[in-house]
């Protein structure tokens, strides 16, 4: 994002924040999720809910590392 403060501006709702927070450490780091960052999610998420953003930011990060792994070519 770039308008000053990225994602932490009034342009996304709480729970919509909670949710890039997540995915950004899940991304960048996963072994650094805790359970202060599940609690955080609690906050506005359900278990089942909290389930599927985890499988949804896993998935996007497989299918982006696999092509970028083999150079798959991008039609823009």
């Amino acid at each position: 994002m770039k308008e000053p403060g990225g994602w932490k501006t009034s342009l996304f709702k709480p729970d919509e924040q909670a949710a890039i927070h997540f995915a950004e450490k899940l991304t960048g780091y996963p072994g650094g999720v805790d359970e202060h960052d599940i609690d955080a999610l609690g906050k506005h998420f359900d278990q089942e809910q909290i389930v599927e953003l985890v499988a949804t930011i896993a998935t996007a990060n497989l299918t982006n590392r696999i092509n970028e792994g083999v150079k798959t070519p991008v039609d823009v």
